[in-house]
């Protein structure tokens, strides 16, 4: 998928039910996002790297959308944050992402 596509013609209905669901539990259920963080580590090694992965992607999605502008100040901050990260991940080649514009 690329990142930049915000369309969600290539997003599965099941991926979009859990990030509906999440959005809600976010919104309304969570009481503290540093113990929900904690809990989420308590999960199979295994479940942790794939969570990760989801993380990732929504922090990519996240820097490639402040990089175009796509943010207003109620999400400011996590747009800034991931694309300052982001960025220094793929400056030092951790991450491999050659569309995306850095100082290199």
């Amino acid at each position: 998928m690329a990142y930049n596509d915000l369309s969600g013609e290539l997003i599965s209905e099941r991926d979009k039910a859990f990030a509906k669901a999440f959005a809600y539990f976010v919104n309304g259920d969570m009481c503290s996002p540093d113990q929900t963080g904690i809990e989420l580590t308590r999960a199979h090694r295994y479940l942790q790297q794939e969570m990760f992965k989801v993380f990732f992607a929504f922090m990519k999605q996240l820097a490639y959308n402040y990089r175009e502008g796509r943010y207003d100040d109620r999400n400011k901050w996590a747009s800034r944050l991931s694309a300052e990260a982001y960025q220094r991940l793929v400056e030092s080649d951790m991450v491999y992402d050659p569309e995306y514009p850095t100082s290199k």
